[in-house]
């Protein structure tokens, strides 16, 4: 609630780990301790998961794309020789088409976003993943790619919802199982991820945790 209405957190150390003063927002932008990448491996967890559910074919996760030809792409395009996808399946919106998703997460009371409005944020980030992805993976994979933008609040932008609410079709058609309810289902468990991941970005350390040598321990006291 407090993350929501961007109110203050009043119990949370002063300064955080990396230097910088500590509040709330910083605690979720900061790279520090890793847990920006966690909360975006979770909802990528999740998704593949939910697609596996669904019976979509060859679910995969963080797979090298092929190489590309640079002079097809844009110079915005992602082009790196060890780029990857989030997520790779086949036949989600059609049979036998290669499809192509990738996570982002962003925090929307972060200080650089707070004269935009959630829709400016959701075509903000939804823009800059098509630009890095789409049309390599048009040109160069010849699928079809979609960006799951969430927020650190809970919210879907407009292309995770259709791709949720494609999944949950794929579920009852399936399964037999209530739409409504699916759909409530796949939200609850998404938004979870991302509160869990939150508590713990707010919460947990970011102090590298000392590994305790035991080599030439002699455990036999």
């Amino acid at each position: 609630m407090r993350l929501r209405y961007n109110f203050h957190f009043p119990d949370l150390p002063s300064s955080c780990e990396c230097g910088e003063q500590n509040s709330a927002d910083h605690a979720l932008s900061c790279p520090k301790g890793g847990y920006t990448i966690a909360r975006h491996d979770h909802i990528r967890d999740s998704m593949a998961e939910i697609l596996s559910y669904a019976g979509v074919k060859n679910v995969e996760k963080e797979k090298l794309l092929q190489p590309c030809d640079h002079a097809r792409l844009h110079p915005s395009n992602n082009d790196a020789a060890d780029a990857r996808m989030d997520i790779t399946c086949v036949g989600f919106w059609r049979q036998q088409e290669a499809n192509f998703m990738d996570v982002r997460i962003f925090h929307p009371c972060a200080p650089s976003y707070v004269k935009k409005d959630l829709p400016q944020l959701y075509r903000k980030n939804e823009a800059e993943k098509n630009l890095a992805y789409k049309r390599r993976v048009r040109e160069v994979e010849k699928g079809v790619f979609n960006p799951l933008v969430m927020s650190t609040i809970g919210t879907f932008a407009p292309e995770m919802t259709r791709v949720v609410q494609r999944a949950a079709k794929l579920i009852v058609d399936k399964k037999g199982e209530n739409y409504a309810e699916t759909m409530a289902a796949i939200r609850e468990r998404l938004r979870f991820d991302i509160l869990r991941s939150t508590l713990i970005a707010l919460r947990g350390t970011r102090r590298k945790i000392p590994v305790l040598n035991l080599a030439g321990f002699d455990f036999n006291l």
